[in-house]
């Protein structure tokens, strides 16, 4: 596997993911995101038969315990997390009836060490190997998370660690899937005792949250291997869509769990692309007992030079019977080979980021890297517009070069004013000078505005714990020289992608009149912006390669317009679109792949 190397603005940043609340300057570590890196973790299934439940429905059946001497406590009942960094509540099977919460940074003293526990003993003679079962959600800072037994009536305390990086990955500012199914073997200290205790342990300060529901003690199975953390990387970087001209090798990775009661030799990842295109598999482990391993491909996968989705499957085996099988295939997003679009985000408006500064900063640049494995071109930048970005606000696209230490901007477009249709939908603007991108070189595409624009968001892009290190950046005022304090790295992935060796570019029609197709190519839909100084018609005429006419519209335009056409019905190949005034016209060939 390459290294990458970024410059030292993208290593040495703080974190952050833009809302529209206010930024906590007290941990400038902490992310305000609530999703995971572009790894895909497995929610854990039910195991052997179970001994004792509690859905918490009971507050009595419980004891709240502080080490720390304040009143930072446990609560238990329905109430979810609030405050400046809230995640949202859990949505266990039984969160109407009550569930755990340790509202961490609600309370926030900044020395928590509480803990709440069963208050009955539960008796276990006769099931030597047992496991504790329980749905959590969780969003990790600077804390630490623990499960710990008792077989002697709390005189001594063994601890299992849950949601630490070497157990589930949990980065900072990470969270779990809600609910997230946690199973913990637990029969070294509980198997075949007569008076069980256990408790939920929170250690730490001024983080997020912890909630706890229906928790079970259940049979451990002899063979139970649990999947999680599946990650696919070009140069470690979780790209989901990369140009034809632009295709290297990906490594797959993924983590497992033992769960089961017995060690698990053979243990190891197989990964399949699209059907059997490509199959490979990791070195053979064994897990022990309570462990976990990270599994890494031997081969990589080369994806063909050709447009089109590469849908992947990963399951991890052990030369053992799985009790439970369902746990061991993760199918994360897939990734797509494009004619000349370069995106970290997964093309599905999720939200707005950007438009709001840690300190009253007014502007700012936000965008993500992209590495350049063949020297080419660099067209065009294209943004996913806020949905609620004002009509009227203005903004440009700029490219930058990462020569080890700075960004060093490369090209800049011109100034685009937004209009109301451009409101959750894509804006393409050209490079000026479609500067050459050169191979083995990172390039930084960027959208810069102020305060008042927003741009969508969708995805999560790697954080400072993740295989490639953070490749999302948002800075105030601008990446070359951002106000002390105010550079970020975001998880949150910006919808901003790099156009390569495309030809994008806005045509004359007219003095008059100007206009851009975009994308092209494209699935059949097109979007044609046109700007002209004074009101004026024009048709626009789609034509197939023998000439036949397939659509026809006229269009007013005044000022900035935007229009879209739609291909999706007629057969993919090559089609001409032209446009006129009556006086003049131009013709744009149009691809649908």
């Amino acid at each position: 596997m390459k290294k990458i190397y970024l410059c030292a603005v993208a290593l040495s940043i703080g974190s952050l993911s833009f809302g529209q609340t206010a930024v906590k300057k007290a941990h400038p570590l902490k992310q305000q995101n609530e999703s995971y890196i572009k790894s895909v973790t497995n929610i854990n299934h039910s195991k052997g038969a179970t001994l004792w439940s509690n859905d918490f429905s009971n507050p009595s059946d419980w004891i709240i315990g502080n080490l720390a001497g304040n009143s930072d406590d446990w609560v238990v009942g329905t109430g979810v997390p609030t405050g400046a960094f809230a995640i949202n509540g859990i949505a266990s099977t039984s969160a109407a009836n009550g569930f755990a919460l340790y509202d961490s940074d609600l309370m926030c003293s900044g020395n928590q060490n509480a803990y709440i526990q069963i208050a009955t003993p539960i008796n276990l003679l006769g099931n030597a190997n047992v496991s504790i079962e329980f749905e959590q959600y969780y969003r990790k800072f600077q804390d630490s998370t623990f499960v710990e037994v008792s077989n002697n009536g709390g005189t001594t305390w063994t601890r299992f660690r849950i949601n630490n990086v070497a157990v589930n990955a949990f980065s900072g500012g990470s969270a779990a899937v809600n609910p997230d199914i946690v199973n913990v073997n637990i029969s070294s200290v509980a198997g075949n005792q007569a008076a069980v205790l256990f408790r939920f342990k929170y250690e730490g300060g001024c983080d997020y949250a912890w909630m706890v529901d229906d928790v079970k003690i259940t049979e451990t199975d002899d063979n139970d291997l649990v999947a999680k953390n599946a990650w696919y990387g070009f140069n470690t970087i979780p790209y989901s869509r990369v140009p034809m001209n632009q295709i290297q090798a990906v490594d797959f990775s993924m983590e497992v769990d033992n769960v089961g009661a017995l060690a698990q030799s053979q243990t190891q990842l197989t990964v399949d692309v699209n059907s059997g295109t490509f199959t490979a598999t990791s070195a053979a482990v064994t897990v022990p007992v309570g462990g976990s391993d990270s599994l890494f491909l031997t081969t990589q996968y080369t994806p063909a030079t050709a447009v089109g989705a590469h849908n992947i499957t990963m399951t991890v085996a052990s030369s053992a019977t799985d009790a439970s099988p369902s746990n061991n295939t993760i199918t994360p997003p897939p990734f797509e080979i494009t004619t000349d679009k370069y995106a970290m985000d997964d093309f599905t408006l999720a939200g707005n980021g950007g438009g709001l500064s840690p300190s009253n900063g007014a502007e700012f640049e936000a965008g993500n890297y992209f590495e350049i494995v063949n020297t080419t071109i660099a067209t065009g930048i294209e943004v996913i517009v806020g949905t609620t970005t004002a009509a009227g606000t203005t903004m440009d696209l700029v490219l930058y070069e990462d020569d080890g230490t700075a960004l060093v901007e490369v090209d800049r477009s011109a100034f685009y004013t937004t209009t109301l249709a451009d409101q959750g939908n894509s804006v393409v603007l050209p490079l000026p000078t479609t500067p050459t991108v050169t191979a083995g070189t990172f390039y930084f595409a960027a959208v810069h505005a102020y305060t008042n624009f927003v741009y969508g968001v969708s995805g999560t892009s790697p954080d400072n714990t993740s295989p490639s290190g953070p490749v999302s950046l948002i800075f105030y005022p601008n990446m070359t020289n951002p106000t002390t304090n105010e550079n970020y790295y975001t998880t949150a992935t910006p919808m901003v992608r790099l156009i390569v060796n495309s030809a994008i570019g806005v045509k004359e029609l007219s003095s008059n009149t100007m206009f851009t197709v975009f994308p092209n190519p494209s699935n059949g839909i097109f979007n044609i912006d046109l700007d002209a100084k004074s009101t004026e018609v024009v048709n626009l005429t789609v034509t197939n390669i023998v000439g036949q006419t397939v659509l026809t519209k006229k269009v007013t335009v005044s000022g900035q317009t935007k229009e879209t056409i739609s291909l999706a019905d007629f057969d993919k190949g090559i089609y001409f679109l032209t446009i006129d005034n009556s006086n003049e016209k131009q013709t744009v060939k149009l691809i649908v792949e």
